[in-house]
């Protein structure tokens, strides 16, 4: 399985919500800008390339 490390340059393009599939929507931009501004302080996004959803996520403490 290849992991996708979600990063400034790709967030937009990249899936991150399990229901919501539009990226106009205000429950994906929200949480696309709440990850933009933690990935800032060192969050760590990884998901899964495959049908359905895989999500690692880790922030250092």
């Amino acid at each position: 399985m290849e992991l996708v490390k979600l990063t400034h340059e790709n967030i937009e393009q990249e899936h991150i919500c399990c229901a919501i599939s539009n990226n106009k929507d205000i429950q994906v931009m929200s949480k696309k800008n709440w990850l933009e501004n933690r990935l800032d302080e060192g969050l760590v996004f990884l998901k899964g390339n495959v049908r359905g959803k895989c999500f690692i996520e880790y922030i250092p403490a």
